[in-house]
């Protein structure tokens, strides 16, 4: 016989949005990487042969910073989704003035460097985030999520 004491409890349903939230994160994030690592290959290539090892160098860190800022943006919105939409927005917002701060930081340490060439890394940078942009973009249209869960 069992008593309602010994019965397992339902696990908690998840709000409506959550599905959405993660479906998109996901399809924008597997945009992006394939947008953002097409368009790195293309900046390595190109810095190496126009600016040699210093310009492969800073070509480097700045596709590292790139994706590795995209890469933020998509993992906060995956670890929000369970969050209120209003909590997503947040935790969106949130991770976009982070990244302009690590940039800020980066940029204010290594000015004037001789370490890297900076023309590479600041095109290599831009074009990867460029890229990752639009893989967002392209990712979230195709994704045909509902802008407003009911």
């Amino acid at each position: 016989m069992s008593t309602p004491e010994n019965e397992p409890t339902p696990a908690p349903q998840d709000a409506p949005h959550v599905k959405t939230v993660l479906r998109l994160a996901a399809a924008m994030q597997r945009n992006a990487v394939i947008a953002g690592v097409a368009v790195a290959v293309v900046a390595l290539v190109l810095s190496l042969v126009l600016r040699g090892t210093s310009g492969l160098v800073g070509s480097v860190i700045g596709v590292v910073i790139g994706l590795g800022l995209g890469f933020v943006g998509t993992g906060v919105m995956k670890a929000t989704a369970r969050a209120t939409p209003g909590g997503v927005m947040v935790g969106a917002m949130a991770s976009f003035a982070g990244k302009f701060v690590v940039l800020l930081v980066f940029l204010i340490v290594f000015r004037g460097t001789d370490l890297f060439d900076n023309q590479t890394f600041a095109f290599s940078l831009l074009g990867v985030t460029l890229a990752w942009i639009a893989g967002e973009s392209i990712g979230f249209v195709r994704a045909k999520a509902p802008s407003v869960d009911v």
